[in-house]
């Protein structure tokens, strides 16, 4: 990985090719915009981005349904970086990218309704196939551009954050070894963000099931916050790296998971978990 980012860094012509190349390999793109708009700049990430959208627009002129979906992907990494590297704030930086990713999903709706009924009748055709080779009807939802547009959605602000959080960690590696874990662990929500995360959750699961992708997108800053919150906790008590890897095993593994890290997020925005746990006295061997 450091060997990657090196070559990245190396000059403008690197970064382009290894931004070409992203196209091939998943977060690779993102991650190599992130970085060098991390380091380098706003300007320097534009030109980097606008190379590694040359795929992007041939995917387009072959009408790829998919590729939209890129589009809105790559430029909110973008502009991920860019305020991350302003604001030096990963809550405001994740709910900024999931405002980005939500707006582009919703103008995919109304400026490409056909590449959406593309998508639609994709998906549709997937689950009856899944419902052919099921011995008993599965509880699928109903496929209509709200459930589409809200996968859509969830997808691509999941691969855009974790390619920003790539391109941070390269940045750290290659200027600022064992910054990233500080900052990464540090990442607790407002209040503000915290409360319209829960609202936009709640208004989702009282919708039909075809709010589910919906609901996932706005759960994402609660999510990443509480995967955080395990980190710092993990640093504070020193447990092995072991743990943490069950801890990550569990949440592949474990749907339910999830929401338990958004609800423990949630509360440790006004509990501050990590900071009562620096903030407890030493303990007296005479007290006992």
């Amino acid at each position: 990985m450091r060997a990657l980012a090196e070559f990245i860094m190396r000059g403008r012509t690197q970064a382009v090719g290894a931004a070409l190349l992203g196209s091939l390999i998943p977060l690779l793109a993102p991650a190599t915009v992130a970085l060098v708009t991390l380091r380098r700049g706003p300007s320097e990430g534009l030109w980097v981005l606008l190379w590694g959208l040359l795929p992007v627009v041939i995917m387009l002129a072959l009408q790829s349904a998919g590729a939209p979906l890129t589009l809105v992907g790559v430029l909110a990494v973008y502009g991920g970086a860019t305020l991350l590297r302003t604001s030096a704030s990963w809550r405001h930086t994740l709910m900024g990218m999931v405002a980005i990713n939500t707006l582009g999903a919703l103008l995919l709706g109304l400026l490409a309704p056909e590449r959406v009924a593309l998508l639609v009748e994709t998906l549709s055709d997937f689950i009856a196939q899944l419902q052919q080779q099921a011995p008993e009807p599965l509880p699928l939802p109903a496929v209509d551009a709200t459930l589409v547009l809200g996968l859509a959605a969830a997808l691509i602000s999941l691969s855009s954050i974790l390619g920003l959080i790539l391109g941070r960690w390269w940045q750290a590696l290659l200027y600022n070894p064992g910054g990233f874990a500080s900052e990464f662990r540090a990442l607790r929500l407002g209040p503000v963000e915290a409360l319209v995360c829960a609202a936009a959750v709640g208004y989702c699961s009282l919708q039909p099931s075809n709010y589910g992708g919906w609901q996932v997108v706005f759960m994402l800053p609660l999510v990443f916050a509480g995967i955080a919150l395990v980190h710092g906790l993990a640093a504070q008590r020193n447990l092995a790296l072991p743990w943490l890897v069950a801890f990550y095993v569990m949440l592949v593994v474990l749907q339910p998971l999830y929401t338990m890290l958004a609800a423990l997020a949630f509360v440790d925005t006004w509990l501050n978990f990590r900071g009562r746990k620096r903030q407890q006295p030493p303990v007296d061997p005479h007290d006992n």
